[in-house]
């Protein structure tokens, strides 16, 4: 966080491409009605494109200039990966705090319980932080980083979309959501334990 406060590439291009994303997507509905669903999609969309800029500035960047290594030697894998985990956390949560009232201004109000917003987007965090810390360490130590990303990325991060997407509609239509609220937690704890695991055992290979 310290290196991020200190350069601020990676925060300013995931607030320029959320940003950019929102804007784009309120042009091409400018004057259309939205349904329901779209409304959900558009909005987790614009999160998602915000969201990815940023696993350069976890384990690639750390790769690319060299001090993986150093990791490896001085901190313990558990250790590497949540905090690489309370970083991607802490972008999401600005990320939200300024594309959700722009999407509100620009493309539609989020209607609903403020308290399930809350909720969601919380559970919802979780788990998209933890794809997305997973997936960045899975690939950082390979040639093709690019290609790989969006394959290993896609398969994890499709339940977890369509299941928030699920929950955002749910809301906006003030439906009960609790199954999909539970699919979410679930799926999210399931990755959490599964990831921490997973990236103690190629971190020091």
């Amino acid at each position: 966080m310290l290196q991020e406060w200190r350069l601020r590439h990676g925060l300013m291009t995931s607030l320029l491409m959320g940003v950019v994303t929102v804007a784009a997507l309120s042009f091409a509905s400018l004057g259309v009605s939205l349904s329901v669903r779209l409304q959900a999609g558009v909005l987790w969309l614009a999160v998602l494109f915000g969201m990815f800029p940023a696993l350069a500035r976890g384990f690639i960047s750390e790769e690319e200039l060299g001090t993986a290594d150093l990791l490896r030697l001085g901190a313990r894998p558990s250790c590497v990966f949540w905090g690489k985990w309370l970083f991607h956390l802490t972008l999401y949560i600005v990320l939200s705090a300024v594309l959700v009232p722009l999407y509100m201004l620009m493309i539609a109000p989020l209607a609903g319980a403020w308290w399930a917003w809350l909720v969601l987007w919380g559970l919802g965090g979780v788990g998209l932080v933890t794809v997305l810390t997973l997936c960045g360490a899975l690939v950082a130590g390979t040639a093709s980083r690019g290609a790989l990303l969006a394959v290993v990325t896609f398969p994890l991060l499709l339940p977890m979309v369509l299941m928030l997407i699920a929950a955002t509609e749910q809301i906006l239509q003030a439906r009960p959501m609790w199954q999909s609220l539970q699919g979410i937690l679930g799926y999210g704890l399931t990755l959490s334990a599964g990831a921490a695991w997973i990236f103690e055992k190629i971190w020091r290979e």
